[in-house]
């Protein structure tokens, strides 16, 4: 039973040295991504395209309610013949606002979320490339890390790398 102690003990000791020596050679970092993303400049200069066209949508929008309203205003004071020729044609604004209204931000959206893609592939290569060449094991999300030293943290350098290539 002592042989045995002596066993366990000697291997827990052995195994420890093994896990330390290992884990001095991995290089690792974190990034957050989500940070990267917000600040990247090529997010900030796209968020700025789809919020000018999400404003002229909004416009060509408020211009058809407008031309709608008078439209029914109108239709309070002509004749009871003209009534069902006017209704018919407040009926084909709604029908040309309803669609501008659908495929204008249904077009934003798919724009946005292509755009989207882009930019996450962008910073995956920038995150890949840097961990290569700077002899990283491994890099990870920082929302998947609980703790990890802030000399771990390699946001900034990743964030200068993609406002550099972006420029």
């Amino acid at each position: 039973m002592k042989k045995f102690l002596v066993f366990l003990i000697a291997l827990g000791v052995m195994t420890s040295f093994t896990f330390t020596s290992f884990s001095k050679d991995l290089k690792i970092g974190y990034v957050d991504i989500f940070k990267v993303f917000n600040e990247y400049n090529k997010t900030k200069e796209y968020d700025k395209i789809l919020d000018e066209r999400k404003q002229k949508a909004e416009k060509q929008l408020e211009e058809k309610k407008s031309t709608l309203e008078k439209m029914q205003k109108k239709l309070s004071v002509i004749k009871e013949e003209e009534k069902d020729k006017e209704q018919a044609k407040i009926a084909k604004v709604v029908e040309e606002y309803r669609e501008l209204e659908r495929t204008a931000f249904i077009d934003i959206k798919k724009a946005r979320d292509e755009k989207m893609k882009e930019i996450i592939e962008d910073i995956n290569k920038i995150i890949d490339d840097y961990a290569k060449k700077n002899s990283f094991n491994l890099v990870v999300n920082e929302n998947a890390v609980l703790y990890g030293d802030k000399v771990m943290d390699i946001t900034s350098d990743i964030l200068k790398i993609a406002n550099k290539k972006n420029k």
